[in-house]
C-alpha cells in the first residue's frame, strides 16, 4: 500500500502545481468503495509561515487498506479515464 500512497502523493503535488488537486480527489472518490467517497484524500499541508513553495512533504495521502486500493484499481481499470 505504501508505494501506491507514494505515487498518489507525487500525483497529488502534479495536481496542485496544475490546479486539479479537486479534480484528482472527485476522480479517487468516484472510482473507490462506498466508504471513501465524500471528503478528500490527497491534501496540501502548508506550515503556518511558509513563504517557500509547495513541495512533495507538503501533500499527505489519507491511508488506504489494502480493499480500498484494490476498488480503486478495479474501478480505474474498468471505468478507464473520463
Amino acid at each position: 500500500m505504501r508505494n501506491c500512497e507514494q505515487l498518489l502523493g507525487s500525483l497529488g503535488l502534479f495536481a496542485h502545481r496544475v490546479g486539479s488537486l479537486d479534480e484528482l480527489n472527485q476522480a479517487l472518490s468516484e472510482r473507490g468503495p462506498e466508504s471513501c467517497r465524500g471528503f478528500p484524500r490527497v491534501t496540501v499541508k502548508q506550515r503556518p509561515g511558509q513563504q517557500t513553495a509547495i513541495e512533495r512533504k507538503n501533500i499527505k495521502v489519507a491511508s488506504f487498506s489494502g480493499l480500498i486500493i484494490f476498488a480503486l484499481i478495479v474501478g480505474l481499470l474498468v471505468s478507464g479515464p473520463k
